[in-house]
């Protein structure tokens, strides 16, 4: 099998894709979230891995942008993988040498703390990636990359310093993308975006309203421009459940009636979720699986 993933080699992304693969996919680097999904869209690979929100940074607004209005494949899964940053250097060289340090503009900013207790009067040089960063200081003296320790073994850099985030919770949310709805699994999270019908006072509130009346849980609220029109927002929803339940099904036809449009991006089993005795009867339920993919095929025929 062969899988895309938004590159370059050696980011958090090219990890998140082999954990997700198990190592057993050849991986392909893309240079943008639209080009894994272009490959994924036309066969030419069978999945694609794309970030889709940090716990510092919030969401990454391509992957959301792209998933609601340039695509119709659906999120198969996802995986939170903790990110992990490390000071490397040419062999050799210590951090008294140390006058560059070198980073993509969001690891500089979340090692800021280390970075002024230990090379406070280094200059700071953006680069497109921390992968870019191990390259850069891979051919340079004096130079330091704050980047994946993945990226910097296969520089062959020599790590000063391990966690050096300000915070060390920091997560990045991986999803996988393709085209066939996930399975349900009984511990599942079911991603849509709804297009409000009319910018009006309590427009929101009615929504949110569907799923609290079916004790639905919502993991996520998020509104982004429609890009239509100034001031006219979508919002992009994470329920707990497949729509081969009952009541998200339920829910989302309820939306679907009363707003002007629901886009479902796909159900699939929510990170680190544990096995149960109802997941392994929800699982082997095939018939609730089949009436859900028809019903989402179903939809989108007559949205086209």
């Amino acid at each position: 099998m062969t899988v895309a993933y938004l590159g370059p080699a050696g980011t958090f992304t090219e990890s998140a894709a082999t954990m997700i693969t198990g190592g057993d996919a050849d991986l392909v680097a893309c240079v943008d979230v639209a080009e894994v999904l272009r490959r994924v869209e036309e066969d030419e690979v069978a999945q694609g891995v794309v970030p889709i929100e940090n716990t510092l940074e919030g969401s990454v607004t391509a992957t959301l942008d792209a998933l609601a209005f340039d695509t119709d494949l659906l999120i198969e899964g996802e995986l939170e993988l903790p990110i992990t940053l490390v000071a490397a250097v040419k062999p050799g060289t210590t951090l008294e040498d140390v006058t560059v340090v070198a980073s993509h503009p969001v690891a500089l900013g979340a090692s800021r703390r280390w970075l002024s207790a230990n090379l406070p009067n280094a200059e700071h040089v953006p680069t497109s990636s921390t992968a870019r960063a191990a390259e850069d200081a891979a051919r340079t003296d004096g130079m330091v990359a704050i980047a994946n320790p993945l990226a910097a073994d296969r520089c062959e850099l020599e790590i000063v310093a391990k966690g050096i985030a300000d915070r060390p919770n920091n997560t990045t949310r991986f999803i996988v993308v393709g085209k066939q709805l996930g399975k349900p699994t009984g511990w599942d999270k079911t991603s849509v975006v709804v297009f409000i019908d009319a910018n009006k006072p309590g427009a929101l509130l009615k929504l949110l309203e569907i799923f609290a009346e079916r004790d639905l849980n919502l993991t996520k609220i998020e509104s982004r421009p429609t890009k239509l029109e100034l001031g006219e927002y979508c919002f992009f929803l994470d329920v707990e459940g497949h729509v081969a339940d009952e009541r998200v099904g339920d829910a989302l036809a309820a939306v679907k009636r009363t707003h002007r449009d629901i886009k479902v991006l796909g159900s699939y089993r929510r990170g680190g979720a544990r096995r149960t005795d109802e997941a392994e009867r929800i699982a082997k339920d095939d018939a609730a699986y089949r009436d859900a993919a028809n019903w989402l095929a179903g939809w989108r025929a007559r949205l086209d």
